[in-house]
């Protein structure tokens, strides 16, 4: 039997991580012939240059897309898809693969669902049916989920949204989250080798990580947010003798005012920020930290396998299942400041987070997806035509 040939579609950072695993375990099976179309941030050296990380895990690259319009306009991400279109599409005509594969609702999602679409070729979604209130993001996600042909969810509650909007159950498969697999077998690092890489010395259980992005529907005050989050969390970690490690955030419009505010966070003794971290460090930074504070997907989907507790400020986040680990505050600042008193120093709920239950998965993900793409016949022409009406 011929290997089936997956082209998969990667963008940034933090979606390469989710997806990384999968990658591997695909590319170690003998029935599937893998390459990706690396896209985005992953292509600018602003944003840590990332291509090097996929260059190092030996994935093949079948093409390269320059799609990230450098701009803090909204115009932005419509010009990245159309850019994407028009290389993906070429890409696909070119490769001729079996299966097309992405994850999430940013732009290289969309644009695969709708390259797949009209190029008929089956495109295999993960994370479909996970609402995310207040962004442009959540209508895309599920705009993705009426174009893709196979959805591999992160959560049961996920799949059960899916038939709602009138998927079909045979498309859909429960897997849980790849970034957990990740998570899983990812070692314990000596804590020195972590200072080294972060250059500076720190200790375990005695920081914060702050990972913030821009909201869509909030633009004009995502800079006046920033500087609320950066102010209560410093006082705060300079009033408990603590440090805060700081990740950029994304390329979505509103990121310009967020650098901003971080090139005038002028505490380097308590808070830094970093670019990019290898996935090994970031693993022990976040497995060693006392809580995670923004508004990153991470805390909602990842955090609870680390048993972390979170403070989620502002909307973006809203909607989706929390594990119990997450405290939800509005930009202001005694808000936060309570809510990292709780999350930081309050034993019970902290305990009360290492008994909660985990809505995402086990760490298993990755076989899941090859088994379902194993038996799933790409020739096969019910996957093609969607029948089922809501």
């Amino acid at each position: 039997m011929p290997m089936k040939k997956i082209l998969v579609i990667t963008g940034i950072r933090s979606e390469y991580f989710i997806l990384r695993p999968v990658l591997l375990a695909l590319q170690s099976s003998k029935q599937f012939k893998i390459k990706l179309a690396v896209s985005g941030a992953h292509l600018s050296s602003w944003h840590g240059n990332t291509l090097e990380m996929i260059k190092k895990d030996g994935l093949p690259i079948a093409d390269k897309i320059d799609s990230l319009f450098m701009t803090n306009r909204e115009t932005q991400r419509p010009k990245g898809i159309a850019a994407l279109l028009y290389g993906l599409s070429q890409c696909v005509e070119r490769e001729n693969p079996d299966f097309l594969l992405v994850l999430g609702d940013r732009e290289e999602a969309i644009a695969t669902a709708l390259v797949g679409n009209y190029m008929n070729v089956l495109t295999a979604h993960i994370a479909g049916g996970d609402p995310v209130y207040g962004n442009a993001d959540d209508p895309v996600r599920f705009a993705v989920s009426k174009l893709a042909h196979i959805h591999f969810t992160i959560a049961k509650q996920h799949s059960e949204n899916l038939k709602k909007i009138g998927e079909e159950p045979f498309r859909i498969f429960w897997t849980g989250n790849p970034a957990i697999d990740s998570i899983r077998k990812v070692k314990n690092m000596e804590w020195d080798k972590v200072q080294k890489h972060l250059n500076w010395g720190i200790k375990k259980k005695n920081y914060i990580v702050l990972i913030k992005h821009p909201l869509s529907s909030e633009k004009e005050e995502v800079y006046s947010q920033m500087k609320i989050t950066i102010s209560a969390i410093t006082s705060f970690a300079q009033r408990n003798r603590l440090k805060i490690i700081g990740i950029y955030p994304n390329t979505d419009p509103g990121s310009y005012d967020i650098l901003k505010a971080i090139e005038e966070a002028n505490a380097p003794e308590i808070i830094r920020f970093y670019k990019t971290l290898p996935h090994e460090i970031f693993v022990n930074i976040m497995r060693n930290a006392l809580a995670l504070t923004g508004n990153s997907s991470m805390g909602i989907l990842e955090a609870p396998f680390y048993c972390l507790p979170v403070v989620n400020i502002g909307k973006r986040q809203g909607g989706r299942i929390s594990a119990g680990n997450v405290i939800f505050v509005e930009h202001n600042e005694k808000q936060i400041t309570r809510a990292l008193k709780r999350a930081c120093f309050d034993q019970g709920f902290r305990q009360q987070i290492k008994k909660a239950r985990n809505f995402y998965g086990d760490g298993r993900a990755s076989e899941r997806i090859i088994n379902a793409l194993s038996s799933i016949d790409p020739k096969d022409k019910k996957w093609l035509v969607k029948r089922k009406l809501v």
